[in-house]
């Protein structure tokens, strides 16, 4: 039920273990090959072997969550796979019929003992799962990216979607965004002034590090999923870490030690940096095609003095100026420059992204232009990258 690159899981809370292990007594003697345990998302907090599960033993998990939700009373839900084995997930609810997570197990059905929808039927039994439920409700999740901190206030990365206006292949792709606790909580609100000194050149790019540190962690924990299901992150570079030349240095490490693939990341370069700092931006890019990292430049309008980029083979999108796109819809210079940047993007073979579009017709016009992507909080709000995994980063239907 695993693949061959396991990933071993770290220490867990302790009240979760304790109870884990009267479960495994429990269950002694029952054919049990494998257990594990998960909360509300799917997020694994322990397992028997200390193992990850794979894509497949986590896309029954998620099923398994998903059909326990929409069915209060369901206990259990189970996949047979071959000769009487399958897997178990049974409900973690506590008294009032909360669903806090799922105690998973893979096992030799008719040693398990029980009819399918019944399995383990035993008062000890379910006072067992509400306990887990109890445990689960206040624990952490022990391979998802855990809060960072940076100046002493928790920050957590966030990804909005960038959503498909064109066939653009498999991969999702997703703008990282930084939410810090105390900031308001609507999820558009980023923490303006810890950005705002990120800008200043003597911050040496200490915010990008903590960012880049847990989108690597993330990326390395979630391995398993983006080989089937491949995504791209991109974070904004600010020019504090773009002035900053170990910067670099630390991107390379933190790339070599997650043993992540370079494609899957990205750095967003604003135009206006490109001018102020036409060498630093010219020797990041450069850096950028040497490890295999993409370059995004943002804020894009076609000036002049950043047509040289676009020679670069690390630079691989063009992000329209939010100014143009949503002047675009009344005003036909606008409509021009748009129509130019999406023309020239196809002719360099390079992805080119809408942002701020929160209307149809707006979608459509795009669309017919030939845009790639549009980005818009209406079309699609952030959320913290934690939950992709429970959202299994499939693209959800959109209509025009």
């Amino acid at each position: 039920m695993r693949a061959a690159d396991e990933t071993t899981i770290k220490s867990l809370p302790t009240k979760v273990e304790e109870i884990a292990l009267e479960i495994g007594e429990a269950l002694s003697g029952r054919g049990i090959y494998r257990t594990s345990i998960h909360d509300a998302t799917g997020g694994v907090m322990w397992t028997s072997d200390g193992i990850a599960p794979d894509q497949a033993e986590m896309a029954f998990v998620l099923d398994g969550l998903d059909c326990m939700a929409l069915e209060p009373s369901r206990m259990c839900y189970e996949r047979e796979s071959a000769q009487g084995r399958g897997l178990v997930a049974f409900a973690a609810r506590d008294p009032r019929g909360a669903l806090h997570g799922t105690l998973v197990v893979d096992a030799n059905l008719r040693s398990l003992g029980g009819r399918t929808g019944e399995r383990l039927a035993l008062p000890q039994f379910a006072r067992l799962l509400h306990r887990l439920a109890l445990r689960l409700s206040g624990a952490k999740p022990r391979i998802e990216a855990p809060l960072a901190e940076h100046e002493g206030l928790a920050v957590t990365l966030y990804v909005q979607q960038l959503l498909k206006l064109r066939s653009t292949g498999r991969t999702r792709r997703y703008e990282v965004l930084l939410r810090a606790d105390g900031t308001d909580p609507a999820p558009q609100e980023a923490p303006r002034d810890m950005l705002d000194k990120a800008e200043e050149p003597s911050s040496g790019g200490q915010l990008d590090r903590v960012v880049l540190g847990e989108l690597c962690n993330w990326l390395s924990v979630n391995r398993k999923q983006l080989d089937v299901d491949p995504a791209a992150f991109t974070v904004n570079l600010s020019t504090g870490a773009l002035l900053n030349e170990p910067f670099m240095d630390f991107v390379e490490k933190a790339l070599k030690a997650a043993h992540i693939n370079p494609r899957q990341l990205g750095f967003e370069i604003r135009e206006t940096q490109c001018r102020q700092h036409p060498e630093a931006v010219t020797r990041f890019v450069k850096f950028c095609e040497r490890v295999g990292c993409q370059v995004a430049i943002d804020d894009f309008t076609f000036h002049s003095d950043v047509l040289p980029l676009l020679r670069e083979r690390a630079v691989r999108m063009l992000k329209i100026d939010a100014s143009l796109t949503v002047a675009a819809l009344k005003d036909k210079v606008a409509q021009a420059q748009v129509a130019a940047i999406s023309h020239g993007a196809r002719v360099l073979g390079m992805h080119c992204v809408a942002k701020r579009i929160e209307s149809p017709v707006a979608r459509q016009w795009l669309s017919a232009i030939g845009v790639d992507f549009a980005q818009g909080f209406l079309l699609e709000g952030p959320l913290p990258i934690t939950e992709l995994a429970s959202l299994r980063l499939t693209e959800p239907v959109r209509r025009a």
